[in-house]
């Protein structure tokens, strides 16, 4: 699924699609099926921001081999300490494969 959201004050396209949660493990090391499912607690705005991230460098067509922790770090920087959260249903939304900002069939 493809879609444009704001987070804070920037326009950002993210991508979900079959390989997002392998991702994510590879680059966070974190359990994705454990945090979805509440068999392991996380911080919302951590997972979020994570979440969104993941989508964002596949939309931008990143090697994700090369994507870390300090890429992450990164990103976001380019935010306020509020926005990922304030975004963060809309960073669901894409996901799931449901209508978010200016969804665009690709």
């Amino acid at each position: 699924m493809y879609g444009r959201i704001k987070i804070g004050d920037k326009d950002v396209e993210l991508v979900a699609n079959a390989a997002t949660p392998y991702r994510y493990q590879q680059i966070f090391r974190e359990d994705y099926l454990k945090k979805v499912s509440g068999k392991e607690e996380t911080d919302p705005t951590d997972f979020f921001a994570k979440i969104g991230f993941v989508m964002a460098m596949q939309a931008a067509k990143k090697d994700m081999s090369k994507i870390n922790m300090e890429s992450f770090y990164k990103w976001l920087e380019g935010f306020e300490p509020a926005d990922v959260f304030a975004a963060a249903s809309d960073i669901a939304d894409v996901y799931n494969g449901e209508s978010a900002g200016n969804v665009d069939p690709k």
